[in-house]
């Protein structure tokens, strides 16, 4: 079972590569923006296979019927958050950034916002729904052995 702690780690990894793509897009070369792009969508794919896996399908089952709705809701929002990101991970190349640098500093601001308002949706209220219903624990397993 996956904990609240490692998910907010994770998330605060991630908000600290946004952040610093965010930082760097009017200055940074765009062979880097792609870089930091890329090493971006490595984390967001492993954190969010987790979150498919390990959290929203035991929220929805195990959840009462607000907690099941607001997962439900959540979900459909963050799926079509899931295919903007793609979108623009698929598009901003290199040559692409090179070719046309404003228009990518605005896709970047506006998917990386949207990107934003979900880490703190999630650690806010569905992370603590899914640990008050007992789908995901407060700390790691490895964790609790070692302070036991």
């Amino acid at each position: 079972m996956v904990s609240i702690e490692r998910l907010i780690d994770e998330h605060a990894q991630i908000s600290a590569r946004s952040n610093a793509l965010l930082r760097a897009v009017a200055t940074e070369s765009p062979t880097m923006l792609r870089t930091m792009i890329v090493a971006l969508d490595t984390d967001l794919v492993a954190h969010l296979a987790t979150e498919d896996l390990e959290v929203y399908p035991h929220l929805l089952a195990k959840g009462d019927m607000a907690q099941r709705e607001a997962a439900e809701i959540a979900m459909g929002d963050f799926d079509q958050l899931a295919a903007e990101w793609r979108a623009y991970v698929d598009e901003w190349t290199a040559d692409e950034i090179e070719s046309d640098r404003e228009l990518f500093i605005e896709a970047s601001k506006r998917v990386l916002s949207a990107l934003s308002a979900r880490v703190r949706i999630e650690n806010e209220i569905l992370y603590p729904l899914a640990l008050s219903c007992g789908t995901i624990t407060l700390r790691e397993a490895n964790a609790r052995m070692v302070a036991g």
